[in-house]
């Protein structure tokens, strides 16, 4: 089993039905839902201007090309090119989770477009893009909330 700092694990290995139910009792236990539950209503209390959207938008596109070193001290995006352009289109056209009138966008609409964005993605990079889209935004609400923008909104 390979588990991350922040808990979410990314692989299991098993050798029977007993030690798998094991490990889903124990992920179904360390499952904190009102933790979960108020973490994503913070994410309507914050927005993104246009502009910071743009930066955004071109920071996630310019990920995969960075140096490994580079890469190494940004927090991961698993997003190609794909998603990136639905999530741009769904800004505009989203008749749920759409920009405002005023180009603003609150994060828990954008957590929404990736999601929306990752349906798309092979059921191999589904689950990792679902994570990675909670983390992304989560990361960039924590860089609005502490006026310490993230890499991607720099």
């Amino acid at each position: 089993m390979c588990v991350s700092t922040d808990g979410y694990m990314g692989e299991v290995e098993v050798g029977s039905i007993a030690e798998l139910r094991a490990m889903m009792y124990s992920l179904f236990q360390s499952y904190n839902a009102q933790q979960h539950l108020h973490q994503m209503e913070q994410l309507a209390k914050y927005s993104l201007t246009e502009q910071q959207f743009a930066q955004l938008i071109g920071r996630c596109r310019m990920y995969n090309h960075l140096p490994n070193d580079r890469k190494a001290e940004i927090p991961q995006m698993l997003f190609g090119e794909q998603q990136m352009n639905t999530v741009v289109k769904d800004y505009y056209r989203d008749e749920s989770f759409c920009k405002n009138q005023d180009g603003t966008i609150n994060l828990w609409r954008l957590y929404n477009l990736f999601t929306g964005a990752n349906k798309s993605s092979y059921i191999d990079s589904f689950l990792d893009r679902g994570v990675n889209a909670y983390h992304l935004v989560e990361q960039i609400r924590y860089g609005l909330e502490n006026k310490n923008h993230s890499w991607y909104l720099n």
